[in-house]
């Protein structure tokens, strides 16, 4: 079931940022046990607490990062639509990954802490010393995970109250200006501008907000509306390109690979990367 589940409980030492921005075509359940934690979650920052759970949909630019000197612990699912195919097939169409879309935080109350990492652990138990029937079991406890999550985010109006000082509400606008400029000849020192400070403070807080370097997060909006396009028109890969900010095609083909591992048409011919 390697391919289309995995499960991690990890501890990591204070300090700690995530190397690199995930972009996957898996959906992604993020938990933390324990600590404080930033993640930028396609083009808007949360800080997460202890017990706060992220869904975190098909193919969405995301990376945590640390915000104090304390050590943290998290579970991590990753997962298809294979792992959850009573759910995908579901008479009452239930799509959780437009729930989650603009409401991706969960703060799991007490009253349900002690029931969410029972399940978590009972995954992760089956995970690491699996039998012959573990994948039942593995999908099972996911599909109960989800249908709960489904339900506790209907019956609340709002799920994480979003509290962020003013530099992270400043990198969060550039963010997003950004993602809706990506077609455009964007650089550090126009998006500077478009939030009225320098481009040399920019650099540094954008990168400290965010995760990323400003062309870092660029190159990765603009791969990610690369991949929706290839799957969803029959452009070529030059006006896609093209359309989303690249000049150069072969530049677009290079980075393209170094993001998804794979050329854009061998992207667009592989069915496993819808």
């Amino acid at each position: 079931m390697s391919k289309v589940f995995e499960i991690s409980k990890v501890r990591h030492e204070p300090y700690f940022n995530m190397p690199s921005a995930h972009l996957h075509p898996m959906y992604e359940i993020y938990y933390l046990l324990n600590g404080t934690r930033k993640i930028f979650l396609d083009d808007s920052i949360y800080v997460l607490e202890k017990g706060d759970m992220v869904f975190i949909p098909m193919n969405t630019i995301h990376k945590t990062s640390y915000v104090n000197d304390k050590a943290h612990e998290r579970i991590v699912i990753t997962f298809n639509d294979k792992a959850v195919p009573d759910i995908k097939s579901s008479s009452s169409q239930i799509s959780f990954k437009h729930i989650f879309r603009h409401e991706p935080i969960i703060h799991v109350s007490n009253t349900h802490k002690d029931y969410i990492e029972e399940l978590l652990n009972r995954m992760l138990s089956e995970y690491e010393q699996s039998d012959d029937y573990s994948d039942i079991n593995i999908k099972n406890c996911l599909q109960e995970l989800i249908i709960f999550l489904i339900r506790y985010r209907c019956s609340r109006s709002s799920g994480h109250i979003q509290t962020m000082d003013m530099t992270d509400a400043i990198m969060q606008e550039a963010a997003r200006y950004i993602r809706n400029n990506y077609m455009e000849d964007l650089s550090l020192e126009k998006t500077a501008a478009h939030v009225n400070i320098s481009a040399s403070y920019f650099s540094k807080k954008f990168r400290s907000s965010t995760g990323f370097g400003f062309k870092e997060y660029l190159i990765n909006v603009r791969i990610q509306e690369a991949s929706n396009m290839l799957l969803e028109t029959n452009e070529s890969i030059n006006e896609i390109a093209l359309k989303c900010g690249f000049n150069d095609s072969d530049y677009f083909g290079s980075a393209f690979k170094k993001a998804k591992g794979v050329s854009p048409l061998k992207y667009r011919k592989n069915n496993k990367y819808i």
